[in-house]
């Protein structure tokens, strides 16, 4: 079965994704929300950002189902689609997990992060399997590669190619007659003597 190990992982991270509802209720939302409101005064640009929002809180609630969507079309050649797909449904759960390691070393190195501690608060941590499950998603999906017999089609056809671009060899070039000395006659090149007079050439 093609991309088995990185279709195996996918499923697994999309299924814990799902279980541990990795990236549920995420407060960026309401920061947005608030930001647009309180910010942008021309309702149609307003309209427009909150429709984004709602898009991505879309993204983000159905991030593990997407996951899963990509993987299966992963397996039906669909390569392109299904890892674009995946790193939809994984922007949230990476950012996350992301925030969550600065913060960490931040905590273990006793240094203070700025911003760090706000941004860890738009998400919501609620136990670590949502993090396996977006790091065994994020290594399936780098598993996942085109296939080699694609690259091989290509190479054959840039050989064909370069042999129809070979430079052909040119035809020889026609000898020139010879002319008798004697009587003028017109005679092919490699004549020993000439048909008309019986006079013989001197060929050194």
């Amino acid at each position: 079965m093609k991309h088995k190990v990185g279709f195996t992982l996918l499923i697994i991270g999309g299924t814990l994704m799902i279980i541990s509802s990795a990236i549920g209720s995420i407060g960026v939302y309401e920061f947005l929300r608030d930001y647009i409101s309180g910010q942008i005064n021309i309702e149609w640009i307003k309209q427009v950002l909150n429709v984004f929002v709602e898009i991505l809180r879309w993204i983000a609630d159905l991030g593990g189902i997407v996951v899963i969507v990509g993987a299966v079309l992963i397996m039906f050649n669909q390569i392109r689609l299904g890892k674009w797909l995946i790193g939809i449904g994984l922007t949230f759960g990476t950012l996350a997990l992301i925030i969550l390691i600065i913060s960490q070393i931040g905590d273990f190195a006793g240094i203070s992060i700025p911003y760090i501690d706000r941004l860890k608060g738009f998400f919501t941590y609620n136990t670590g399997l949502e993090f396996i499950g977006v790091t065994s998603a994020i290594v399936g999906r780098i598993f996942v590669k085109k296939p080699k017999k694609v690259k091989e089609e290509g190479a054959e056809e840039a050989e064909i190619t370069e042999e129809k671009e070979e430079i052909e060899p040119t035809p020889p070039v026609p000898f020139q007659n010879i002319y008798c000395p004697n009587c003028g006659t017109s005679l092919p090149f490699n004549a020993q003597f000439c048909s008309e007079c019986g006079s013989t050439f001197d060929r050194e």
